[in-house]
């Protein structure tokens, strides 16, 4: 009767184990084990046994297991790998290429007053401001993007290029774009929209004179860590989809660098500058808007003249500690008409923000990048711009207007933002003589980047 008792409480636990995972399982049998030992219910020489058994169980599973995991590695050994955390991005296991889609939507909402007597210059409304689709990606060292706009219903070409790169020395690397690219020309026109702290840039950045993008090459020099960056291109205007033609005639050469005097871990400042200088075959003309991308009344204006050549250059600061960053820019662009004098346009932009939640402003690169949540419940950025323009100053016709812009920033995850910005002119001159208008616009948007 011992010997049957014995028999099904050793039955009993090799079924216990056997229902539970493998390493469970066995620590499981192994303490049921002991107490039968101890309490006499089993043999010292059964409970060998029985140990030793479990022993080999144990290693046997353990060799499925590891058999097991080599049949699946070389089974997916020619697979892509497939990253998702924010992004789609295929690749091989060695790293020779990758393919990524890419994207952003943005839509706004947006109650500007022109403060003038016309009803009809004030705007409020809706819009998808930008709808962008495309692709990019590397083959060994080889590089590709295409990305177009869908907004307003209309395709618009904005980055189409072939890039090679390679390493210069152990400490340096260089690159090259044939294609339509940004020019390499002020700090707001390159940062990306998914990353620009306010709904819009400063308003000379990403205009006629700061353009943005055009058709050419574009060359880059730097060190492995972008401590320093030097680039040049050579371009001849954007490409317009619209009518297959481009919307500037004469040739765009640019050149742009900058370095971090100070960086210790993710703290950093940078200082930069740019030259450019455009040749003739264009018409040229600078109205900027005042408080909003929409905006109808634009009294600041250059007029609209042949363009014998252009210059123009930049001088910016960017300043990032812990949850605190500043930022500013200033441009100093002439233009030479064929007929006529020179028509000067100055601006400068300064702005600063904070996360109340404590993430830190993302550099890579040489520019902004995107921020990550602390948190699930998402973050929360404050920020404030002041900006200026003058148009032929110190002229009886000259043309000045300043603006401020303050602005909440709500991100959700790393991949979405809610954007509330209030901007307001608050000094405004047109031809030589003070008006009274102080335009301002409360703006709202919603976006998300893939």
């Amino acid at each position: 009767m011992k010997l049957k008792s014995t028999s099904l409480l050793v039955a009993g636990a090799l079924f216990g184990a056997a229902v539970m995972p493998a390493h469970a399982g066995n620590e499981a049998m192994m303490d049921l084990l002991k107490v039968l030992r101890d309490k006499g219910t089993i043999s010292a020489e059964d409970y060998n046994m029985l140990k030793n058994a479990a022993a080999a169980d144990k290693e046997m599973a353990e060799a499925d297991k590891a058999e097991m995991k080599k049949e699946v590695e070389e089974a997916t050994a020619d697979m892509p790998v497939i990253e998702t955390d924010g992004k789609l991005v295929v690749s091989d296991r060695e790293g020779n290429w990758s393919f990524q889609p890419i994207g952003r939507v943005m839509w706004d909402a947006v109650d500007a007053d022109a403060d003038t007597d016309a009803s009809g210059d004030d705007v409020q409304g809706t819009e998808l401001r930008r709808a962008r689709l495309g692709f990019e990606g590397d083959i060994y060292d080889w590089s590709y993007k295409f990305e177009a706009d869908f907004a307003g219903g209309d395709a618009s070409i904005k980055d189409a290029y072939l890039g090679y790169g390679n390493s210069l020395t152990d400490a340096t690397q260089w690159g090259v774009k044939l294609g339509q690219s940004h020019i390499p020309f002020g700090l707001n026109t390159k940062i990306s929209s998914k990353y620009m702290t306010f709904m819009d840039r400063p308003m000379f950045a990403d205009s006629s004179v700061s353009p943005a993008r055009a058709s050419g090459v574009v060359a880059t020099v730097n060190d492995n860590d972008y401590n320093w960056m030097l680039s040049a291109g050579l371009q001849n205007g954007e490409f317009d989809g619209d009518n297959d033609t481009y919307e500037i005639n004469g040739s765009t050469f640019a050149v742009r660098g900058s370095f971090l005097p100070y960086k210790e871990g993710k703290n950093l400042i940078q200082l930069g500058a740019a030259y450019l200088t455009q040749g003739g075959g264009d018409e040229f003309s600078f109205r900027p808007d005042l408080v909003s991308h929409d905006d109808i009344f634009k009294p600041v204006s250059t007029g609209t003249i042949d363009l014998d050549q252009a210059d123009a250059y930049t001088v910016d600061a960017m300043a990032i500690f812990g949850s605190f960053h500043a930022m500013a820019e200033y441009l100093d662009h002439t233009a030479e008409p064929e007929i006529g004098n020179d028509v000067d346009t100055k601006g400068y932009a300064v702005e600063a923000g904070y996360f109340l939640t404590g993430e830190q402003l993302k550099w890579k690169k040489g520019y902004t990048s995107g921020i990550s949540p602390n948190s699930k419940y998402g973050a929360w950025q404050v920020a404030g711009r002041f900006e200026s323009v003058e148009v032929d100053p110190g002229s009886s016709l000259e043309d000045e207007y300043d603006q401020f812009t303050v602005g909440v920033n709500y991100y959700p995850t790393k991949n979405t933002r809610l954007m509330l910005n209030y901007s307001k002119v608050t000094d405004l001159t047109v031809n030589g003589s003070g008006a009274d208008e102080e335009p301002s616009a409360l703006k709202f948007r919603a976006q998300a980047y893939w």
